[in-house]
């Protein structure tokens, strides 16, 4: 079942705002199964540093929260980790090797995070559409 939920945010989210946008319409979606205040499926396109553009598809509905970025032609899915300040994402769970996604507010960062444990930026500067 997650994982058919995940594929139809998925082809949602992430298809439907690139087809919208040929269109010369507006990205914004529906979201399944929804509670009164926090909406099951959330897509956002970030601009980044560089113009750099990042659909993005969160899914708030399942334990852990999850966030699914298309980076560089691909699909990653990021799972929800403790921080600070902000919502954190992780590929590989915290402290783990691979992708890294802070949001606050509005803005958001992608980092990455190699094996010894040192944090790369990749994307800074991000920004909702």
């Amino acid at each position: 079942m997650r994982a058919g939920r995940l594929l139809v945010a998925l082809s949602l989210g992430l298809a439907g705002p690139a087809l919208a946008q040929e269109a010369g319409q507006a990205e914004r979606l529906t979201p399944v199964d929804a509670a009164p205040d926090i909406p099951a499926v959330v897509t956002r396109v970030y601009v980044c540093e560089r113009s750099a553009r990042v659909p993005v598809v969160y899914l708030n509905d399942s334990d852990p929260q999850r966030v699914v970025l298309m980076i560089e032609g691909r699909l990653v899915a990021m799972d929800h980790i403790r921080s600070a300040d902000g919502a954190k994402y992780a590929e590989d769970g915290e402290g783990a090797a691979g992708y890294v996604w802070w949001t606050k507010g509005a803005g958001a960062m992608l980092d990455w995070i190699a094996e010894d444990g040192e944090a790369q930026a990749l994307l800074s500067g991000c920004q909702e559409e």
